[in-house]
């Protein structure tokens, strides 16, 4: 008999052993950090734009963001862009105005101010950052650049390349009657995002700067490719400020510009062997 609880001690005590490694284990799985630093991209329209003559190039409508379909939709959006933890929040603002962004983003963390502010950065950006605690929400934008639209449509002209004119044209009309459609519908916040961030538009975004801009004028003119190139120089100057601004500590981050932005951080992050690419649909899954 006493042999018996000996042996039977034995096997209790392995196997609690064994829970235990295993238990372990599991947690060394669990809390094993990502290879790549999960960059969370989310391109928006200006939602500051609304019943306002638009900045960009595009001339289309803004939904009222401060609306209760919308206040409610957001609520669901960044509560799963709280459980991804990004540790630091991008957004579209230069660096000289870091300290007015810190003041401001303060005043938001500690009264009701900006609750009636349109601005995607604080719609979005501040709500995410103060339910995580951050300190800071960081400006990554570069300014230093040119955008010669006028210029660009100019030579084009001069150069009588109707064709492209038009074609140009008509892929305007048609992203103003898309996302002129959303805004009359009222579709759901999430959807419009989808669209704003989805592959092919980002394709088609990107791809004008450097398959229809570029063959603006003739031989000699090269308005299209500085314009293209201004563009690309912008948005690589603020992907490498967030760079900078990431640190070994930072696992996951989240950028939040306007749509055009993000098509291009897309494809630098795709060259980046530290960095990976993560979209809001697979966050709100």
């Amino acid at each position: 008999m006493r042999m018996l609880f000996f042996i039977l001690s034995i096997l209790f005590t392995s196997c609690n052993a064994q829970s235990t490694t295993e238990t372990k284990n599991n947690n060394q799985k669990e809390e094993k950090k990502p290879s790549k630093v999960q960059v969370l991209l989310v391109g928006t329209s200006h939602w500051d734009n609304y019943q306002k003559a638009d900045l960009d190039v595009a001339q289309a409508d803004e939904i009222d963001i401060l609306s209760d379909q919308y206040q409610r939709e957001l609520d669901e959006i960044v509560a799963k862009i709280v459980e991804f933890k990004p540790t630091k929040i991008f957004v579209e603002r230069v660096t000289k105005y870091q300290p007015k962004l810190d003041s401001i983003y303060t005043l938001y963390k500690t009264s009701d101010w900006g609750k009636k502010k349109r601005n995607e950065i604080i719609q979005l950006g501040f709500k995410v950052a103060k339910k995580l605690n951050h300190d800071r929400v960081y400006g990554i934008d570069y300014r230093k650049t040119s955008f010669p639209f006028d210029s660009l449509i100019t030579v084009m002209k001069a150069a009588k390349q109707e064709a492209l004119i038009s074609e140009f044209e008509k892929d305007i009309q048609k992203y103003e009657n898309e996302y002129n459609a959303f805004v009359s519908s009222k579709t759901p916040l999430k959807d419009i995002l989808y669209y704003l961030n989805d592959k092919e538009r980002r394709k088609f975004d990107l791809g004008w700067y450097i398959s229809q801009a570029t063959l603006a004028g003739d031989i000699q003119n090269h308005v299209g490719a500085f314009l293209a190139s201004e563009w690309v120089k912008r948005n690589i100057y603020s992907y490498s400020m967030m760079q900078k601004y990431t640190n070994a500590s930072d696992e996951r981050i989240m950028v939040v510009m306007g749509a055009s932005h993000i098509a291009v951080f897309e494809n630098l992050i795709a060259y980046n062997r530290d960095w990976q690419a993560v979209e809001l649909k697979d966050i709100m899954k």
